[in-house]
């Protein structure tokens, strides 16, 4: 296992983390307490140290899951988030809705001392406001809090984690270009770069980026993903390495890039992959078999290659794939013992990106009803 530092501190974090929300909130099966602590286990034997939780998943349950854990291993890493009201909204709004957010300074201390009693420890690594708009980010309390929060010790760092779906271009240019947000996680894979590219190269310009400018006016769409007009089509986020480091979920696209859809694949109504549209599936297919003979020339499975892509970034400290039983730990923990991609691997791929893999976007045929 290969580690990064997270800036700022002396910790080392393995290049591949552990998510809850695959374990804890419903979403992709039904995990007991026990199976969700075996997997968990079974990761930190293979040297993952970094674990990424939300006080949010299962209300709770993803954070006192790991309580025993963190007892038997008290120098793991956890990274933990904020802003979802459950207190005072228990239930879960039905399908994808989000919870009533609440990110007052008041509210963010009293959820911390909430998720330490929770975890059993007296501070987390990585303290993360939970999909906020960018209306929260305006505010200067909200980052003086959390500055706050880590002079106090309770935390190391922070950083927003963006969504819940991909995009949020406003927020991540924003926080990351004129606010420096130490950590943002955010969603970023070989088959949607978009806005995380944006995000690498606004870390790396820092406040002048143009594009910060129309992203502090809180005015554009929260989910779109295309660049703005300042973006330098000329950038390669994997050249750089700016103070602001990344966290990425979703590696694999909702599991897109651990090569095992088909045009039959179907998913179950709870599981959030049901919300896809259906050109996600048969484009994506056909944009993996254009990755096979590069994974092959590497002698790597797809779900290693997606990691190895990543791992070119330097600002990239931890992916974070959807982890749902032993397997997927074997293989991804498997890509470390590869060198990340080289720099004319991966403009191989930026070449197909630019292209859209050479894929034609696909038109789902709408049958007319009769009147």
């Amino acid at each position: 296992m290969r580690y990064r530092n997270l800036h700022g501190t002396d910790l080392q974090l393995s290049e591949i983390g552990f998510g809850t929300w695959t374990i804890t909130t419903g979403w992709w099966g039904n995990y007991t307490d026990a199976e969700g602590q075996t997997l968990i286990r079974q990761a930190v034997d293979r040297g993952i140290n970094y674990i990424d939780t939300a006080d949010a998943y299962g209300n709770g349950r993803g954070e006192t899951i790991l309580a025993p854990i963190l007892k038997e291993n008290p120098k793991l890493i956890v990274g933990t988030k904020f802003g979802y009201d459950f207190y005072n909204n228990p239930v879960r709004p039905r399908g994808q809705r989000e919870l009533p957010q609440d990110m007052s300074p008041k509210f963010i201390r009293f959820a911390l001392e909430q998720s330490l009693q929770r975890l059993g420890t007296d501070h987390v690594a990585i303290y993360q406001p939970h999909n906020p708009r960018i209306d929260i980010l305006l505010q200067d309390e909200h980052w003086d809090t959390l500055e706050a929060l880590k002079r106090e010790g309770k935390i190391l760092s922070y950083g927003p984690s963006l969504g819940p779906a991909i995009g949020w271009r406003d927020e991540g240019i924003y926080g990351a270009a004129v606010r420096r947000a130490p950590v943002t996680q955010m969603i970023y894979n070989m088959l949607e770069q978009d806005p995380g590219r944006e995000f690498i190269l606004a870390a790396a310009r820092g406040a002048s980026y143009p594009g910060a400018a129309e992203a502090a006016s809180g005015k554009t769409n929260k989910k779109v993903c295309e660049p703005t007009a300042a973006f330098d089509e000329a950038f390669r986020a994997w050249a750089v390495d700016p103070e602001p480091q990344f966290l990425v979920r979703v590696p694999h696209s909702s599991g897109m890039l651990e090569g095992k859809y088909t045009l039959e694949t179907k998913f179950d109504e709870s599981d959030h992959r049901s919300h896809r549209p259906r050109a996600w599936l048969v484009e994506g297919i056909q944009k993996v078999d254009r990755l096979k003979p590069l994974s092959e020339r590497r002698g790597v499975t797809i779900g290693q290659l997606a990691l190895l892509w990543l791992y070119a970034h330097p600002a990239i400290i931890s992916a974070l794939p959807n982890i749902y039983g032993p397997e997927q730990i074997d293989e991804f923990v498997e890509a470390s013992n590869h060198a990340p991609l080289t720099s004319a691997e991966m403009e191989e791929v930026h070449a197909l990106y630019v292209r859209n893999f050479d894929v034609q976007p696909f038109v789902e045929e709408v049958t007319a009803q009769r009147a």
